[in-house]
């Protein structure tokens, strides 16, 4: 009975992404120098941790979109840093109405009570709201006309470095797939020696035990010799071929893959297991445990695919 492959989904575009990388972008502007940072690491969905300096929390939604547009799985940190062109943009006022009638206040007490001394500024400025510290503030939609294509460079940045990443895992990922490639052909070419060797140590135990002459023994070896039927693993094997294939085609297609790599990984487990059970040869064996070693290799790798 021959295998069913897994069944293949619609094709997507797009280079593999791991979701660890880094993305980095500055920029002079009229109203200073911006910098903007994007750290992303492993996560089950996409979450987005932003640090953006006071003032600019309104600018949370926006800066969100830009990140979603290019990013689809990982925890993305975000780091604003704005430096002014200006070093101190505060604003110091007087209100000179105010401190006019403080003054004319300051004289009339001053005569009624035959104060001596004349009044200075300090007496002046000792009063409340007499001088005042305006810190100035640029609307946010000028600072996002500034500060969105900063980000969307640092986001283009983070992709890049996320596709670096990606690529190098995938072709981690094709080399693992060569090596159960190959195991899996070593353990077909392995099986008919396995078999007659099996048979041959057998009848020889089966000879020792019960004599070779009498017919009554004969009969049992037959018995007993049918009892070594052949393992069938030609099942498992067209399985392991055709997941491997499913593998590498997803690999190919690129776009979202983390998900559908670890399903297709533990998969390949799942027959190596049942070839591991059904094979009784120390060279086989041996490349069923290689194989398994590949596929924890690959699932580990696929954690950090996007």
């Amino acid at each position: 009975m021959s295998a069913k492959p897994l069944r293949s989904r619609p094709k997507r575009s797009g280079a593999v992404q791991s979701m660890t990388g880094f993305g980095r972008a500055g920029r002079r502007t009229p109203l200073g120098s911006v910098t903007v940072e994007l750290r992303s690491t492993n996560h089950r969905y996409l979450e987005i941790d932003q640090r953006l300096p006071n003032g600019l929390n309104g600018l949370q939604e926006r800066f969100g979109e830009l990140i979603r547009g290019g990013i689809r799985r990982g925890r993305v940190e975000t780091h604003v840093m704005l430096q002014p062109a200006s070093r101190d943009q505060r604003r110091v006022t007087f209100d000179e109405p105010l401190l006019e009638r403080y003054y004319d206040t300051l004289m009339t007490l001053k005569a009624r009570f035959g104060v001596k001394g004349a009044v200075t500024l300090e007496h002046l400025l000792a009063f409340p709201q007499a001088v005042t510290v305006i810190e100035e503030r640029v609307a946010p939609e000028r600072v996002w006309e500034v500060l969105r294509p900063v980000v969307q460079a640092a986001v283009q940045e983070l992709i890049l470095a996320r596709r670096r990443e990606g690529a190098k895992l995938t072709a981690d990922l094709r080399r693992q797939l060569q090596t159960i490639e190959r195991r899996a052909r070593a353990i077909q070419r392995r099986l008919p020696v396995a078999l007659r060797e099996q048979r041959r140590r057998l009848k020889k135990r089966l000879q020792e035990l019960l004599g070779s002459s009498a017919a009554s023994s004969a009969a049992q070896l037959e018995q007993a010799a049918a009892l070594v039927r052949d393992v069938d693993v030609h099942e498992e094997l067209v399985r392991l071929e055709s997941h491997l294939g499913y593998m590498r085609q997803t690999l190919t297609e690129g776009s979202l893959v983390g998900k559908r790599l670890d399903f297709i990984a533990q998969e390949l487990m799942r027959e190596t297991n049942t070839l591991g059970a059904k094979v009784n040869d120390p060279q086989a064996t041996q490349h069923v445990v290689d194989i398994k070693g590949c596929i924890e290799k690959i699932r580990e790798q696929v954690q950090n695919l996007e």
